[in-house]
């Protein structure tokens, strides 16, 4: 903010506009709480956790960004490794809902996971804080280890990152003034889908409960915000959504109907997992991406092709300016990234000299960005064990490709106006064009779009979407 002088051209810096001042808070607490599965206490592979968010208190807030879900995590094999996205990968499928409206529901939100912390955690993160909560490594393409005397049991805390109560627009404290309570449900992956083991026997969850923080307004500051609101809360918010392709082996080209329906997309991921990796095979981590060969793509929105020129893949110089653009980070020098760490084995898997710990940082590493198919056929990264060995290619890739569909008119960061595209009654499809040696492959698209949800306390009383 600027202050005008007596000259009319002329304005004092903000760091002498003395009148504008912090102001103090309506009159609140806030409080944490501890809320327990709803449907058992130890959950094994493909079991469902229910955690029941209660409603009817109608001055209170849920803040969720600042809510986890801490678990304890035993597994049965002697020796295991997790994936690079660490407990998250444990994680196939997240459904939010509320009475009989389902606001949120992502298959393969453990593939999500990975590749929204490959673009945007750099490997300091992932050594420091996301070690100590998810289990992830710092520069390695592997989780940490557990199964062992050590970490036969250990306990993890899982930010509820991803979904629509999340990632409001801009943020919002979620009110706990629904007549139903608000569900949260958390599919298991399998035990091969989860990690990475000769044995695979598999793993339980235990001691499930949210930690959420709460915010309750004094009756005072909740009647000023029902004047206000009429009693309607209605919250744009940013929702996932997920479906899938086959590719076969050999084939050059890939049209695929996604059937995406919503009023505003704004950009879609894609992923290229081989079909064993896809599927769970034992001894292979599910985050392997690869290109597949991949020489260009563009989406096709009732055949008008977006972008208007196809994306090229000749190196991963555009794909990685394309990812950045959808990410809206092009310009962000300071945003951390994993796409292109490549694994080097240093003695035992995972452990290293260096201090992000998985890689020595005088060894020169391998491109695992997977634009061919060279070393995504072999079962396990770093397969060569001698310590100070020269760097191996990766079997593990970390390939991903995007297109950003919102306009320039919100740039991506506006909290006021949202701008992708509506495809309501409309054919969306991907296009790919290959080059010669695909492999069989599962391809995975994640939509981000933005929604509605409201909730009108004098009317229904639950929580609606619009999309």
């Amino acid at each position: 903010m600027s202050v005008e002088s007596n000259s009319t051209n002329e304005v004092f810096s903000e760091s002498l506009n003395y009148e504008n001042i912090k102001k103090r808070a309506i009159s609140s607490r806030s409080y944490r709480t501890k809320i327990a599965a709803s449907n058992g206490s130890v959950f094994l592979p493909g079991q469902t956790i229910n955690i029941n968010l209660p409603g009817n208190q109608p001055s209170v807030y849920y803040n969720t960004n600042q809510m986890y879900l801490k678990v304890k995590l035993t597994v049965n094999d002697p020796v295991c490794h997790l994936d690079r996205n660490g407990i998250y990968n444990f994680i196939k499928r997240l459904t939010i809902q509320c009475a009989s409206t389902t606001l949120c529901d992502i298959n393969y939100y453990n593939v999500l996971t990975c590749a929204m912390l490959d673009m945007q955690a750099s490997p300091q993160w992932k050594a420091g804080a996301g070690a100590s909560m998810l289990g992830t490594r710092g520069d390695s393409l592997s989780g940490v280890e557990i199964g062992t005397s050590t970490f036969a049991t250990k306990v993890f805390t899982i930010p509820i990152v991803l979904n629509c109560l999340s990632s409001t627009t801009p943020h919002r404290l979620i009110p706990a003034a629904s007549l139903a309570d608000i569900q949260l449900r958390f599919q298991l992956a399998s035990a091969a889908e989860s990690y990475t083991s000769n044995s695979e026997l598999g793993y339980e969850i235990s001691e499930v409960e949210l930690v959420a923080q709460m915010t309750q307004l004094s009756p005072q500051a909740q009647a000023i915000i029902d004047q206000s609101t009429g009693g309607e809360f209605n919250i744009l918010t940013i929702n996932y959504q997920h479906t899938s392709a086959t590719q076969q082996a050999g084939q050059s080209s890939v049209v695929a109907n996604l059937g995406f329906s919503m009023s505003s997309l704004e950009r879609i991921l894609i992923c290229h997992r081989k079909t064993d990796v896809a599927n769970g095979t034992k001894n292979k981590y599910l985050n392997s991406r690869i290109s597949n060969v991949l020489e260009s793509y563009s989406l096709l929105i009732n055949s008008e092709q977006y972008p208007a020129r196809e994306i090229i893949v000749n190196g991963e110089a555009e794909v990685t300016a394309e990812n950045l653009i959808s990410d809206h980070s092009l310009t962000d020098f300071t945003r951390g990234s994993c796409m292109n760490e490549g694994f080097i084995a240093v003695g035992t898997l995972g452990v290293g000299t260096g201090p992000l710990s998985g890689n020595a940082p005088n060894l020169s590493k391998k491109d695992s960005f997977m634009l061919s198919n060279t070393g995504c056929t072999s079962l396990t990264a770093g397969s060569a064990s001698a310590a100070g060995t020269a760097a191996v290619t990766s079997d593990i890739g970390t390939f991903l490709c995007s297109v950003e569909l919102e306009s320039g008119l919100s740039d991506g960061r506006s909290s006021h106006i949202y701008s992708g595209i509506s495809t309501i009654s409309s054919t969306v499809q991907y296009k790919g064009a290959y080059g010669l040696g695909t492999v069989a492959c599962q391809l995975d698209f994640f939509a981000f779009f933005t929604v509605l949800i409201s909730l009108n306390t004098r009317g229904v009383g639950t929580w609606q979407l619009r999309v």
